[in-house]
Formats: C-alpha cells, sequence, structure tokens
C-alpha cells in the first residue's frame, strides 16, 4: 500500500523487495574492496610497515565486536533509519536525531565528497601508473561524473543499483584474489611468517596498533545494510545474518590482500608502499603485466562508483527517516512515485556532496581536500558507532532481556574506536584542525538544534519493531 504524506507525497520504499545476497554486497560495495586493497591499505601501512597483515589480522576480532551490537539490536529493530533507529530506541527521540544527525556528517558531509575525490583521484594515480597522464584539473570533472552517474542509479531505485554491485562487486574481488596469487607465484620468497610478528615495525607494538585502527577503518561499511531494513526480505533474519557473513568474507578478503601486497612489494621495503596513492596498482603492473592492470584498474574505478551509489543510498534513507520522525523537514521522507527511492534527500545528499568536492577542492587541493573529508568521515562513523554501542544495554534494559555481555562487549568495541578517534590524531597539522572544526561545529549545531526541538514525533511503521 502506497502512504501519502501531509502535503501529498508519497512515502513508501519498496518493501521485501531486497534479498540476502544484495544486503551482502551493500555492506561489501560500501568498503569500496578493490579500492581498499590497491590504494587505501597505505594508511595502516605508514604505521604498520612490513606488519601490515598482522595489523589486519588484529582488526578482525575488533571489527566482530563492534558487529555484535548491530547483530543483537537487529533481532527487534529493521528500519530505514539504520542507526538512527537503533540509537532512539535506546536513548530516545531527542539523542537519536542527534545520532542521525551525526550519521549526516559522516555520508552527506564526509564520505560524499571524500569518495569523489577518492574515485577521481584512484582514477589519476592508477592512469599514472599504466603510464598515461592526464591535466592536473582532472580530479574535478571525474568527479563530478561520478557523483551525477551514481546520483542517478540510485535514484531508480534500491535493485538497480544493488544487482550492479552483485555482478561488479563479485569480479572485483575475485580480480584482487587473482592478482593475490600470480603475485605469489612470481615472488621469490611467497611465505614469510615474519610479517605476522614485529620483524618488520620499525614503531613496535605501537606502530601495528596504530595500523590495527586503519586496517579498522578499511571494513567501514559493513553496518550499511541496516538502512535497507525497511527494504530487505525477512529483514530481522537476514541483516543479523548478513552483517556476520559480510565481516567474514571482508576478513578473508581483507587478510588475503594485506599479505599478497606486503609480500609482492617486499615487507623490508614498505616505507615506500605508503608514499604511492596506488602502490597495488603498481604490482598488479609489475607481476600481471599491462593488459591485466588494465583490467583490475578498470573495476577499481567502478569501486569507487559503487562505494558512492551505497554511500547515498544509506545516508539517504537515514534523512528519509529522521524526516519521517519530524527531525528533518518533511519533503526529505518524500519517495519517488515510481522508482520508490528517497528522491528528495538522493537529490540534497548529491548537491551538498558536490559543493563541498567543490568548494574545498579548489580551496584546499584535491589531495588535502581528501583528507579533511576523510577526517570528517572517520570521526562521523566513530562518534556514531559510540553512540549505537551505548544505546544497546538501554534498549536491552527496556526489553528485559539486558545481560553481562550487552555491557561487555559494546565498552569494548567503544575502547577501540576511542583507541581510533585517538589514532586520528597523531598527526596535527592545519588540515586536521580544519576537519576538526567542522566536526565540532556541526556537532555543536545539531545538539542545539535538537535539544531545543520540540515537535519531535516518532513513527514506527508496521514490522520495524518486534
Amino acid at each position: 500500500m502506497l502512504h501519502m504524506g501531509e502535503e501529498g507525497g508519497h512515502k513508501e520504499l519498496a518493501r521485501g523487495s531486497v534479498t540476502f545476497l544484495e544486503l551482502i554486497f551493500q555492506s561489501i560495495s560500501f568498503t569500496a574492496p578493490a579500492i581498499a586493497a590497491l590504494a587505501t591499505m597505505t594508511g595502516a601501512a605508514s604505521f604498520a610497515y612490513g606488519a601490515l597483515p598482522l595489523a589486519y589480522l588484529l582488526a578482525i576480532p575488533a571489527v566482530f565486536a563492534a558487529a555484535y551490537v548491530v547483530y543483537e539490536f537487529s533481532r527487534n529493530v529493521a528500519s530505514s533509519g539504520g542507526y538512527y533507529r537503533y540509537i532512539e530506541r535506546g536513548f530516545g527521540p531527542r539523542v537519536g536525531a542527534f545520532g542521525g544527525w551525526t550519521y549526516m556528517l559522516y555520508t552527506v558531509i564526509g564520505a560524499t565528497p571524500f569518495i569523489y575525490f577518492e574515485t577521481s583521484l584512484a582514477i589519476i594515480f592508477g592512469l599514472q601508473a599504466l603510464g598515461i597522464s592526464l591535466p592536473s584539473y582532472s580530479w574535478y570533472p571525474l568527479g563530478l561524473l561520478v557523483a551525477i552517474l551514481a546520483f542517478l542509479l540510485a535514484y531508480l531505485g534500491i535493485k538497480p543499483s544493488l544487482k550492479y554491485s552483485v555482478y561488479t562487486g563479485t569480479i572485483e574481488m575475485a580480480l584482487i584474489f587473482i592478482l593475490g596469487i600470480v603475485i605469489l607465484l612470481r615472488v621469490h620468497n611467497p611465505w614469510d611468517p615474519g610479517v605476522y610478528s614485529l620483524k618488520y615495525s620499525p614503531l613496535g607494538l605501537m606502530g601495528v596498533g596504530l595500523g590495527m585502527v586503519f586496517a579498522f577503518t578499511s571494513y567501514a561499511g559493513w553496518g550499511s545494510m541496516t538502512f535497507l531494513g525497511a527494504e530487505a526480505k525477512q529483514a530481522h533474519v537476514n541483516i543479523r545474518k548478513g552483517v556476520i557473513a559480510t565481516i567474514a568474507l571482508l576478513a578473508t578478503f581483507f587478510t588475503f590482500a594485506s599479505y599478497t601486497m606486503t609480500i609482492g612489494w617486499g615487507p623490508n621495503n614498505m616505507s615506500t608502499y605508503f608514499s604511492n596513492f596506488v602502490p597495488g596498482l603498481i604490482e598488479a603492473v609489475k607481476y600481471g603485466g599491462l593488459i591485466m592492470a588494465a583490467i583490475i584498474f578498470i573495476f577499481m574505478a567502478n569501486s569507487g562508483f559503487v562505494d558512492t551509489v551505497a554511500i547515498i543510498n544509506a545516508g539517504s534513507r537515514d534523512m528519509y527517516t529522521m524526516a519521517k520522525d519530524n527531525a528533518l523537514p518533511q519533503k526529505l521522507s518524500y519517495t519517488h512515485k515510481k522508482y520508490k527511492s528517497p528522491h528528495i534527500s538522493l537529490i540534497i545528499m548529491t548537491v551538498v556532496g558536490i559543493a563541498l568536492f567543490t568548494i574545498t577542492g579548489w580551496v584546499l587541493g584535491p589531495l588535502n581536500a581528501f583528507l579533511v573529508t576523510g577526517l570528517w568521515t572517520g570521526l562521523g562513523t566513530l562518534i556514531d558507532h559510540i553512540m549505537v554501542n551505548a544505546a544497546l544495554p538501554l534498549y536491552m534494559k527496556k526489553k528485559n532481556r539486558l545481560n553481562l555481555a550487552h555491557i561487555i562487549i559494546p565498552i569494548i568495541a567503544t575502547l577501540i574506536f576511542g583507541f581510533a578517534i585517538y589514532a586520528s590524531f597523531t598527526s596535527i597539522n592545519i588540515y586536521v584542525i580544519i576537519g576538526t572544526t567542522v566536526v565540532a561545529a556541526w556537532l555543536i549545531a545539531g545538539a542545539i538544534i535538537y535539544y531545543r526541538k520540540k515537535d519531535l514525533r516518532v513513527k514506527l511503521e508496521q514490522g520495524e519493531e518486534i
């Protein structure tokens, strides 16, 4: 049945249309596995050096600790509001609205322009690795193209975007596995257990610890399937199973990728690994040849594009649900009559993302803007997860189901997130200060808005909570 809004706008998503596999690839796409494996593992490598595989291995229990909270919430709550709804169920409407506002910092303010930068820069540096140079301004038209195409795919409804993600995401991950096998077949010493010790870590245990934190962020996005709670088939069951399946798959992927990329580059040479934007593609050229590297490059670029779609899918549904609860303007809760996508939220999210991409990119330069928007993204997701962790025991107490695990495991996850926030400030410079100032201003504005807002009205839909 199609519900109508106060001003005649449709407010119904495509209920019961998203399959279990599509849920998984919503979250996998959000991690952009090809770009993560070929490019952004450099963040962890800059601290862990040749112990990069150890850092990724140690990150796995940390990810599962965070996933436990979502797993427990999804037993009862499956909503298009995702984390916003979890926080609201635990803390109430005002803090819940602030949690949704914080998720907007992650996606709308941070991740949307960030992924435009990441994809465009990966294309530029990737082509350089293949021997092709583009003009210095190319980052801008490339980012705009990614933004527009991703918006159009998401606008056409949840099914087309997720079907595309399943097909291309499967190929993308398979190519990275194939590249890893090629590397292991062609290196002189394919097995080096020293990468799972401190042997190649100049910074010792602290370096591995900080590397683990940045490795942990490679998994970011595994919980984005929760924002498809209103559209998923058997949502309460499939989201719970999907979170575990996604993390298990990503853990296998990153364990393998971190090892093969380190072995291929040389554990003793990792100080030069993180000085390159796409070192993995350089390895693809070296070990697989230009044709294989060119194919991988295409799917690396596509990885950024699909990540963009996943980001706006999740962020727009956060805004859509908040608007239904009167935490944002009502028009953001309207859905397209034919495609049942939250098209107004998608439009606003894309426009804001392009505006921030334009302003930060031309003022700071694309590489510095990439770092600043990345800080917005990282801090936004960490703060939001901490709020979700704190909400779980409160919610379980309300449901008379509270046990010791509901307290201890969220505390462990929160300590890990707190360390991740600390690690974000291991290097203080003008761009960190700019990024932090914007984050603080956004959070203060949200706190004031929702402290003063008197007309929040939570309206759970049928089946949203059981």
